[in-house]
């Protein structure tokens, strides 16, 4: 009882560590959102107008990290010298306008919301500001700005022992002097079961996931994929309302990946669950999520399904051509001949003999696989392969936009 005494009044925020937006940056954070992305805008208005409707809601949410300023003079006094952080890059030393000390920013004014019996994927490169995000929702680190509602709840109003609320770290988390039955009686113990309860839906969580030869073993001799199980499990174990997980199969094998995958589903489906997953996997993606959002340099780029967010960003088709003539075959077929017509493409050199195209176009595809065909019986191509823009390169075209800067 002490431990989740402690553990209640450990995560929660407090209204004194957050900041009200004020009024400029709102007005430049709305200026942005009205200028940019057409359903990153509307979701925005949607959480605006729904916060408690919805399960999760996160409104302008930004957080920034204080850091010292360089002990070089020259690289301290340009940062001194920049009086707004207007312009400022992700990652970037400035003086924040918020709380005028010196920072670095990890998110900038997120925006989405999350429904019941719902995935939402949270996705972007190393250091676009994902695990930060997570840290704001699980109260793990206060937000900077913004705010932050489970089931309408601003979190700073209510203690996170009451919500009900799972949470998978990116990192294990555990006892190593309890073994992993323990581990997840107890956690079903917190949620309201009793001890014969507790034990009877453990034994079915470790059968599910198949660890009974794990179950009595203590937690530092479990191996790293069997910790991650452990961790998933503790998260959605008495079904929560509302379950978070940052990069649940990372490391994992692929059959060990597809059971939990089924795991998700099933808490998914049983309990209404609204669910916010981090992860690096556009398979897992495709498999779990009914909506994703991309971050780069802290900001969400694109929001939507998958089906749509391919449909919106993938008019393009990828032709990947190998031949030992691929000098002859770009400057004769692609260019002279123009092989696309009047398409815009980009070329993208792989290897001595490997080349990879990405064309705007979606006619004449037939054309292209006629000539594809003609050029390899001519045996100027060896082979080649044409596919439309994948859920994976649309997540590549948008990582490449991210700052080298760490978050």
């Amino acid at each position: 009882m002490l431990l989740i005494k402690i553990d209640k009044t450990k995560n929660q925020t407090n209204k004194k560590d957050i900041y009200d937006l004020d009024r400029k940056s709102k007005e430049r954070y709305e200026q942005i959102l009205e200028e940019g992305d057409e359903d990153v805008r509307n979701e925005f208005e949607y959480v605006r107008d729904h916060q408690k409707d919805l399960p999760i809601s996160v409104y302008h949410l930004s957080k920034e990290f204080k850091v010292s300023l360089p002990t070089d003079k020259e690289k301290k006094n340009l940062i001194i010298q920049k009086k707004t952080d207007a312009d400022f890059k992700h990652g970037e030393i400035h003086q924040s306008l918020i709380t005028y000390k010196y920072v670095k920013n990890a998110v900038i004014d997120v925006n989405f919301g999350v429904r019941n019996h719902e995935c939402f994927g949270l996705l972007g490169p190393n250091g676009a500001g994902k695990s930060t995000t997570l840290n704001t929702i699980s109260c793990t680190i206060p937000q900077t700005t913004g705010e932050i509602r489970f089931d309408g709840m601003e979190t700073y109003l209510s203690r996170m022992g009451d919500i009900s609320l799972g949470y998978c770290p990116q990192h294990d988390i555990l006892w190593n002097e309890l073994t992993l039955r323990e581990h997840i009686e107890f956690f079903l113990s917190i949620r309201g079961y009793t001890n014969e309860e507790a034990k009877k839906y453990a034994t079915q969580y470790i059968s599910i996931a198949g660890l009974e030869e794990h179950q009595n073993k203590v937690a530092e001799k479990l191996s790293g994929g069997t910790k991650r199980k452990l961790s998933l499990l503790i998260a959605i174990c008495g079904y929560p309302k509302h379950i978070l997980l940052d990069e649940p199969t990372a490391g994992m094998d692929p059959s060990t990946r597809r059971l939990i995958w089924n795991i998700i589903k099933k808490t998914k489906k049983m309990n209404d669950s609204a669910i916010i997953l981090t992860t690096h996997s556009m398979e897992e993606v495709e498999n779990l999520c009914d909506r994703l959002a991309i971050l780069v340099n802290g900001r969400l780029m694109c929001i939507g399904s998958p089906e749509h967010l391919k449909m919106k960003y993938g008019e393009s088709y990828i032709l990947e051509v190998q031949s030992d003539h691929i000098d002859q075959f770009h400057e004769a077929k692609v260019q002279h001949e123009q092989l696309f017509g009047d398409k815009e493409y980009l070329m993208e050199r792989e290897s001595d003999n490997r080349a990879k195209y990405e064309v705007k176009m979606t006619e004449n595809l037939g054309s292209i696989f006629e000539k594809m065909e003609q050029f390899k019986s001519q045996k100027l191509i060896k082979d080649y392969s044409f596919s439309q823009t994948t859920l994976e390169q649309v997540f590549i075209n948008f990582a490449k936009k991210q700052n080298t800067s760490e978050e």
